[in-house]
């Protein structure tokens, strides 16, 4: 073994150590001439103002501009549920005893029409039931009884012809109104880490609410005036029979929408289950890599990363909660008039039967059945867009 003096004689004596010497002495210069530095990064991170990031990533995504897309009618319903607005937290004054009293006053706004309409229909079968009690048969009474059948509708029918027209105009504007809500969501779905669940939902949604309005004024509106104008002729004229042709179109309309409504949840739960397993694995990539591979302030910035993915997720569950109450807001004034005018038309075909007034009754039998798949329509696309969005919602996280 070397001894001390031979350690020295190799340090000082040889050419490696003049090396090692010298860079001792360098790095210890270095050491002591830098400044001491003092880090922020994970001071920064540790306690960030979530409010403020929150309310910055609430206006930059175009949240803020949804309720301007909300229809008049729909803003009063949700200003008397309590709804505040699409920010976080604004559907956390909505009160059970506020909805309950915002749709008593939908319902009371909307009462006065139909119920005029009942006592009409009343009048006329009454009227109706005391002139065939002064004739006896013949030519009078079928005359009496097509005259009959006419005021009943001139009563009920343009109500009606107006409801599917409002029921067209509903759907347009919930289509608008989801047509600017999907890009806001599924930029905040990306924001928050989830880049294939939004871009997945954004185009399926796009082409869904799309497609809805087009097939709505396309062939929806034009086959529900195609089975009032037939219940109206097979009303009031006894050779023709059309109940039947009607009936086939009611279970038509019905079927397509139960089967059209079914495929597409199945079909939107399957691309989410999907999409939220890549996106999960895609994330514990990226954390995984910053934390790994970013020297000194991996962890911070790893943390940094799932703090902005939180508050992005607290601003999706607000504004998804917001855009639900707001679809809802927007069918309620529409599938209320069909509920009361559905109620009407049953009750007036009660007592046109009660009243031996046959015709009347298969009218408004045939009115309250139309009625019937319109809001089987409204329920359909409200159904549709509200469990996109609890899906959406709920399976990405």
């Amino acid at each position: 073994m070397m001894g001390t003096s031979g350690v020295k004689k190799y340090i000082f004596g040889s050419r490696g150590g003049v090396f090692i010497c010298s860079a001792v002495i360098c790095t210890a210069v270095i050491i002591l001439a830098e400044p001491p530095l003092t880090a922020y990064a994970n001071d920064f991170y540790e306690s960030p103002d979530t409010a403020a990031l929150t309310d910055h990533l609430f206006h930059e995504s175009g949240a803020d501009e949804l309720y301007s897309a909300v229809p008049d009618d729909a803003a009063d319903i949700l200003g008397n549920f309590g709804f505040s607005g699409f920010e976080p937290g604004g559907v956390d004054t909505i009160e059970p005893d506020n909805v309950i009293g915002g749709l008593s006053k939908a319902v009371r706004d909307r009462l006065e029409e139909p119920l005029y309409a009942f006592v009409r229909i009343v009048g006329i079968v009454v009227i109706a039931a005391a002139l065939e009690t002064v004739k006896s048969g013949g030519a009078p009474d079928r005359a009496l009884s097509l005259v009959t059948s006419l005021c009943a509708v001139s009563v009920v029918a343009p109500p009606v012809l107006e409801l599917t027209l409002q029921l067209s105009d509903t759907i347009v504007n919930s289509g608008r109104f989801m047509l600017l809500y999907v890009p806001v969501i599924s930029g905040l779905l990306i924001a928050s880490g989830r880049a294939a669940s939004g871009s997945m939902y954004c185009g399926v949604m796009v082409f869904v609410s799309s497609a809805v309005m087009q097939i709505t004024s396309v062939f929806i509106v034009p086959l529900l005036k195609c089975i009032m104008s037939l219940s109206v002729v097979s009303s009031a004229a006894e050779q023709v029979r059309l109940d039947g042709v009607t009936e086939l179109f009611r279970r038509a309309a019905r079927f397509v929408l139960t089967f059209c409504m079914s495929l597409f949840v199945a079909f939107l739960t399957m691309r989410s289950i999907v999409s939220v397993a890549a996106d999960t694995l895609a994330n514990k990539a990226v954390k995984f890599a910053v934390s790994s591979f970013v020297p000194l302030v991996g962890g911070a910035l790893s943390d940094a990363y799932q703090t902005v993915a939180s508050c992005v997720n607290v601003l999706k569950s607000g504004v998804g909660a917001a855009a639900i109450a707001a679809v809802f807001a927007i069918f309620v004034p529409v599938a209320v008039r069909c509920v009361l005018w559905q109620a009407v038309t049953a009750a007036g075909a009660a007592v046109c039967r009660l009243f031996g007034e046959e015709r009347v009754s298969s009218l408004l039998t045939s009115l309250s059945s139309v009625v019937s798949v319109m809001l089987a329509v409204l329920m359909c696309n409200m159904v549709i867009y509200i469990i996109s969005t609890a899906i959406i919602m709920i399976v990405g996280g």
